[in-house]
């Protein structure tokens, strides 16, 4: 890395801007810059450091060893002095240089709290702090940064073992044992792992362990703690519990859940006995979850209790409590106890023939006595977990006997974990019980969500393999809702199935979500098939007004479907179904006829509800419409759809509603939704798909449509076609548009026409042409829309004076676009008009005013989704920063519009765009890159037939030219590029090119310096602008460099010029011209939209392969 890097972890190692100096790793020198490291962030007074580094020596000997010592550092060390401020008084770092120190960032992440945090600080842990340096000044430190590795390595064994990475979490507590063998702690921590990784062997392995060193070192042995958990790791009997056919698949996700509950477990383990429930809907992976505990606590050596309720066997008394007992091993009890215990365990009277029968239970004391007899059995061996599932179908008598374990005054060491779907209805007795102990805050509750994506791939991975996750866990996230077992079940179903990737759900899944349903009423059915027909949540009085209910018996209703799991409230206030499977389900379960009168409920229902603002919900009246075959209606609503989304100009939206009324409508009426949706084609950039469009409606109806019909489709063709330079077709449609127009003197028709071969005409460079179709279009009479047209063609026309350099006349002609497209609220023309305005000010040298339109251009069509007028402005936004000499930024906002260019297939922004970045690399002088750009540029200008665009190629290919010193061709190519310059009235052009030759022929001696500078004396007379004036003058210095008239004229007009704008094509003049340094003006900040949307953007070769390809190279 480039800087300093000291390093003091384990060893000491020096680097200096990437040289490592191995000469400075002992002795004073290398102390010196490990005392300064260490105390990075503090000046260090010269007299704390000498007084360290030399105690024993008088205050004057120890300056002059530090003096010393320092000369030697800087022989030594040459780059230490940038590195290092020393001052008379005190010596501290140069903070304004990258250093890098190891025991900073280690200190930096021990503080960390996330898993990433805490293993980059482990591995930075090297080994101690300088190991083999005895200073006492080091001491201190080096046991802080030993206790802080402790900490840190405990806190990743505690996260990892959260996690249930057991081998991870071993992995780390072996290198606790390296750091320090002494430590006991260490030891435990590692036996408890062992053997939650199912190894009892390395548990006893660990513990001889630390017998043997705690002898060898000490002369001690082991606590008593550790020796008692020892005996309980190792005398677990049986292999932990498979209760309830628990997977052998790793428990994925639901580690805050497992956190939480383990924490529970722990608090138990100390007296503070606990009702956990935890909720969720059937298969959300409650059970698996409580085995999963089982088989944890089981694996540290203590007892568990597993017992599931059934609705089956739901009024047979104490059925949980009697799977319990069986379950664990007979404690030694006393008769008396023995005998109570026979009421659940008949069994114990073969065992134990001479027990009394008990009595009968007739006083509460007698069931007290019961009660504890139970209890001295479960809680014989202590600390207890009980797990009851399904706590919903659970009897009274079973919840009694919970409570009494879970009593105020009990001190016992009782986790009590229970598992209750929330789908399911659960008895007034199991409603009470729960309320009692939330009341008490004796219940802690735990609801399980589904799993996310990634948790679905990591399962799908655990059971299929990673090739298969990666490719289908999206859509099986999508399926199944995350729903545990629905997963299983249909990831089951799936490899039992055909070779086909489509997930289906398996029919455990559909039977469990159709009972669900089937249980509900017959309205509440009918109810909730109607919600299913919406597909998207619904607000509680327009449910209520679909069913013709009031709101409070709707509310009632809806409580009852919250209460089963099939409805959610939503965080809007509305209502959802749980899942999309259930609404699959709901809406699947009635026949097609039901489905459409459900559809014809919500359409009206929707009409009734909101009919003060019908366009807000319009699109779904429709919808609803359709799917209940009021075909018509829907017609009505779509249309109304497309025109309030072409208000707000959301087009992806209108092309949707526009297909779908080319669907629904009769042929003779398709032809204006067809137009619309081209517009909104084009305005979204896709003018492929608007050119397929059109010519398949062409196709179709030409035949047997209307001739005006027919001509207004070949406008609209011809319009598509010229922005994708297809000049020659689109002058076809447009011509046979025109000729049909004057025939039955349509002007409509005609101002569509004439418009159309006017921009057409405009992008060719026939600009004669192009301003006469466009004249005999503004001279027609007004009709209806003229306005709105009007508003384009101005902007043509501003366009044609600004390509001409008549700059005033084009900024009022933009004006005019600007205010008619304000007048009409035509966000689009607007940022064109702003777009417009932005070209003139940038080579007027205006450059803030040029920036605030690009900026307002950026957030209009951002706004509206017009993408090419984006991409453009964007590219605006590139040739600002390329002007005034950000060439990075110019280059990022280049690529990006490259990027978007070529995805429309724009091929004429596309040459405009290469043209930009080969004048930005010729800038930088990167000729033989820029020549590739440059090139291209030409061969797109060419095939496009844009003479504009080939015009700016031939002169860019001169330049580079010159650079080669290929002075003839640069000429030939020079003298082509004027000669089109001079056809298209491009003045500015038509200036750079004369002066381009004018040097050429002084290169190749084809002209006298005396018969230059007469030239140059002439071209001042029609070229009398300040910028050609600052242009002219500067050729004549760089002719006649000794001629100070000149130099002083050329120098005054450009350093004007370049505080005026800040372009650096002046500040280059200028530095020429003159031996003073100018100080560069700061560019303006990037929009914070383009700057994320261009960051770090390069041109890729994919993109210049997709450009050859359209070149056919």
């Amino acid at each position: 890395m480039v800087g300093c890097s000291i390093q003091l972890l384990g060893g000491l190692k020096i680097t200096f801007d990437e040289e490592e100096f191995t000469t400075v790793t002992s002795g004073a020198k290398a102390r010196l810059l490990a005392y300064l490291v260490l105390a990075y962030d503090i000046p260090q007074s010269r007299k704390k450091i000498a007084f360290d580094f030399w105690p024993d020596s008088t205050e004057k000997q120890a300056f002059s060893n530090l003096r010393k010592l320092l000369h030697d550092l800087r022989e030594c060390l040459p780059q230490s002095d940038r590195y290092l401020k020393i001052t008379s008084a005190y010596i501290q770092w140069n903070h304004e240089l990258p250093i890098y120190s190891d025991v900073r960032k280690f200190e930096q992440g021990a503080k960390g709290t996330t898993l990433y945090e805490l293993r980059n600080a482990e591995e930075l842990y090297k080994g101690q702090l300088l190991p083999g340096f005895q200073e006492e000044w080091l001491g201190a430190k080096r046991e802080q940064l030993a206790q802080s590795y402790t900490y840190v390595v405990d806190k990743l064994i505690s996260i990892l073992e959260n996690q249930r990475e057991y081998s991870s979490a071993l992995f780390f507590g072996n290198k606790l044992l390296i750091q320090n063998k002494l430590r006991e702690e260490s030891y435990v921590t590692l036996m408890r792992l062992h053997a939650l990784n199912n190894d009892k062997a390395g548990v006893v392995n660990i513990y001889q362990q630390l017998h043997k060193v705690l002898q060898d070192e000490l002369e001690i042995g082991p606590s008593a703690e550790t020796v008692q958990l020892l005996e309980r790791l190792t005398q677990i009997g049986v292999e932990p519990s498979t209760a309830a056919g628990q997977s052998k698949t790793p428990l994925v996700g639901r580690i805050s859940e497992w956190g939480n509950i383990v924490s529970h477990w722990k608090q138990a383990t100390v007296g503070r006995n606990t009702l956990l429930l935890l909720k969720g809907e059937a298969g959300i992976g409650k059970t698996r979850l409580t085995l999963e505990l089982k088989d944890w606590v089981e694996k540290q050596g203590y007892q568990t209790a597993f017992a599931g309720c059934y609705p089956s066997v739901r009024s047979l008394s104490y059925s949980p409590v009697t799977a319990w007992l069986r379950s664990i091993p007979l404690p030694k009890l006393s008769p008396v106890w023995l005998s109570e215990l026979t009421r659940l365990l008949p069994e114990l009277l073969e065992r134990y023939p001479d027990l009394p029968k008990p009595d009968h239970i007739q006083e509460n004391w007698q069931l007290n006595q019961w009660y504890e007899a139970i209890e001295r059995m479960l809680l014989a061996k202590q600390p207890l977990l009980l797990i009851l599932d399904d706590i919903q179908w659970s009897d009274r008598e079973t919840l009694q006997l919970l409570s009494y374990l879970l009593r105020s005054d009990s001190k016992a060491k009782l986790l009590i974990i229970a598992t209750m779907r929330t789908d399911e209805f659960s008895g007034d007795a199991v409603r009470h019980f729960l309320s009692g102990h939330r009341i008490e805050r004796k219940l802690m509750e735990i609801e399980l969500a589904p799993f996310s994506e990634d948790e679905t791939k990591q399962l799908m991975t655990d059971t299929v393999g990673d090739e298969l996750a990666d490719l289908h866990s999206s859509d099986l996230y999508t399926e199944t809702g995350g729903n545990p077992l629905f997963i299983v079940e249909t990831l089951q179903e799936w490899q039992i199935g055909s070779d086909s990737i489509e997930f289906r759900l398996s029919p455990l899944v559909k039977s469990i979500i159709e009972n669900r349903l089937k249980k509900l009423s017959p309205d509440n059915r009918q109810l909730v098939s109607t919600f299913a027909a919406a597909g998207r949540p619904l607000s509680l009085a327009f449910m209520a007004k679909v069913a013709d209910l009031s709101v409070e018996k709707m509310l009632e209703k809806m409580e009852h479907l919250l209460q089963w799991k099939i409805m959610k409230e939503t965080e809007d206030e509305k209502y959802d179904f749980t899942h999309d499977i259930i609404r699959e389900s709901a809406y699947t379960l009635k026949n097609e006829s039901l489905r459409r009168q459900y559809h014809q409920k919500l359409a009206y229902g929707l009409l009734a509800f909101h009919h003060e603002r019908l366009e807000v919900v319009a699109a779904e009246i429709a919808f609803h419409c359709e799917l209940a075959g009021l075909d018509d209606m829907a017609i009505v609503y779509y249309e109304m759809a497309a025109t309030a989304a072409e208000k707000i100009y959301a087009n992806e939206t209108r092309i949707k509603y526009y297909r779908k009324l080319c669907t629904l409508l009769p042929p003779e009426q398709i032809l204006p939704n067809l137009m619309k949706l081209g517009d909104a084609l084009i305005v979204k950039g896709d003018w492929n798909e608007a050119e397929k469009t059109y010519r398949q409606w062409l196709e179709r109806e030409e035949n047997s449509t209307a001739l005006q019909d027919r001509s207004f489709c070949d406008v609209a063709l011809g319009n598509c076609l010229r922005l994708q330079g297809k000049y020659a077709d689109a002058s076809f449609y447009l011509e046979r548009a025109r000729r049909y127009f004057e025939l039955i003197d349509d002007h409509s028709g005609l101002s569509l026409a004439y418009g159309m071969l006017g921009v057409m005409h405009y992008y060719m460079g026939n600009n004669d042409k192009s301003l006469h179709y466009l004249k005999v279009r503004m001279e027609l009479p007004d009709s209806e829309n003229r306005t709105r047209e009007d508003c384009r063609f101005y902007g043509i026309i501003g366009g044609l004076f600004y390509h001409q350099c008549e700059y005033d006349q084009a900024i009022r002609a933009y004006r005019k676009q600007f205010k008619l497209a304000t007048k009409n609220r035509d966000k689009n023309a607007v940022a064109k008009a702003l777009g417009g305005l932005a070209l003139v000010y940038l080579d007027t040298d205006l450059t803030d005013q040029a920036f605030d339109c690009i900026v307002d251009k950026i957030e209009i069509s951002q706004s509206i989704g017009d993408r090419m007028g984006l991409t453009i402005a964007l590219g605006m936004l590139g040739k600002y920063y390329g002007f005034l000499g950000s060439l990075t930024i110019a280059a990022q906002c280049i690529a990006f519009c490259l990027e978007e260019a070529v995805a429309v297939k724009d091929w004429r922004f596309t040459a405009n765009l290469l043209g930009w970045e080969g004048h930005n690399l010729l800038l930088q002088r990167r000729d033989e890159e820029a020549y590739l750009f440059i090139d291209r540029s030409l061969r797109l200008s060419r095939q496009l037939r844009t003479p504009h665009f080939e015009c700016n190629a031939l002169y860019l290919m001169s330049v580079l030219s010159l650079h080669q010193d290929q002075c003839e061709k640069a000429l030939e190519i020079t003298e082509e590029a004027l000669n089109i310059a001079i056809k298209l009235y491009r003045r500015d052009m038509q200036l750079k090119l004369l002066l381009q030759l004018l040097h050429l022929k002084a290169e190749l001696s084809l002209l006298t310096p005396a018969e230059i500078v007469v030239q140059l004396h002439k071209m001042l007379r029609p070229y009398s602008d300040q910028q050609e004036q600052a242009a002219i003058y500067y050729t004549m210095c760089k002719l006649n460099p000794e001629s100070s008239e000149f130099k002083t004229d050329a120098l005054s007009l450009n350093e004007e010029l370049y505080l005026k704008s800040g372009k650096v094509e002046y500040l280059v003049r200028c530095s020429e011209l003159s031996s003073l340094s100018y100080a560069p003006i700061s560019v303006r900040p990037m929009p914070l939209f383009a700057a994320e949307v261009t960051q770090h953007k390069s041109i890729s070769p994919i993109i210049l392969e997709e450009i050859d390809c359209y070149l056919n190279l």
